[in-house]
């Protein structure tokens, strides 16, 4: 008897309404603000991969360049030094020959007067360049150059086209016939940043003319790329054999 009745209390304890599914049992157990962070994210599980997504997009922007792109801002140069210097021929075959350097540098200050050239301040800045193309009179010589800066975020393209003439002797003058140097010179950049949905385009320079003395003291065109400084110096020497004054020569 003892054994039924303890067997009727036991089925009598175990009501259906007292079961419960497995894990309200388990939360029963969790401590109530543990069990009310669980609930949370189990609600919110949606947000777990929206994170995830963004670490993505995260990781595939930020990156590092390559070696060979120059890295810094205004001291982009100081990483690889000046580029190898380029002298003038001191013999050229051809008597109508002419050699056009252009001498491109940098500045680690975009404050520092550089309007002419001054080797005070021009020993702060970097050659990034000196080309030296040889032309004869009359015929085009063209220069182009891209500079990568900040990372290689930025990009400047540096065109110039020049073609040497012979100017008109002076009167009596015993002297060579002066040369002038007509040019255009275009500069422009492209700044891609992550954000931007294509590259920043502009125009930095884009100018002509004719210029003079070039052989006596070079010329210099100052420009600035964002908050860098640069200098271009044209410089010109020609060959004085002897030739006749023809068309081509005098670039007419």
């Amino acid at each position: 008897m003892r054994a039924q009745d303890a067997g009727e209390a036991s089925d009598q304890d175990l009501s259906p309404d007292d079961a419960s599914p497995p894990r309200q049992q388990s939360d029963a157990r969790r401590p109530p603000l543990l069990r009310r962070a669980f609930d949370i994210a189990w609600r919110n599980a949606y947000l777990g991969l929206a994170i995830g997504a963004v670490l993505v997009v995260t990781e595939t922007v930020d990156f590092s360049p390559p070696p060979e792109v120059r890295v810094g801002n205004g001291d982009v140069a100081s990483l690889v030094g000046d580029a190898p210097a380029q002298e003038f021929a001191h013999e050229l075959s051809n008597p109508q020959a002419v050699q056009i350097r252009a001498t491109l540098r940098l500045y680690p200050n975009n404050e520092l007067v550089v309007g002419a050239a001054d080797p005070a301040t021009d020993t702060q800045g970097k050659v990034l360049s000196q080309p030296v193309v040889t032309t004869i009179l009359g015929m085009n010589a063209t220069v182009e150059q891209t500079i990568r800066l900040e990372g290689g975020k930025v990009e400047v393209d540096l065109e110039l086209h020049a073609t040497p003439r012979l100017a008109a002797k002076p009167r009596g003058s015993k002297a060579p016939a002066p040369m002038t140097l007509e040019h255009q010179i275009h500069v422009r950049s492209r700044r891609d940043d992550w954000w931007r949905t294509r590259p920043l385009a502009r125009v930095h320079v884009d100018a002509r003319g004719t210029l003079t003395g070039v052989e006596d003291g070079g010329y210099r065109i100052v420009f600035t790329v964002d908050d860098h400084l640069f200098s271009l110096d044209l410089e010109s020497r020609r060959s004085f054999g002897s030739f006749s004054d023809t068309s081509l020569a005098s670039g007419q």
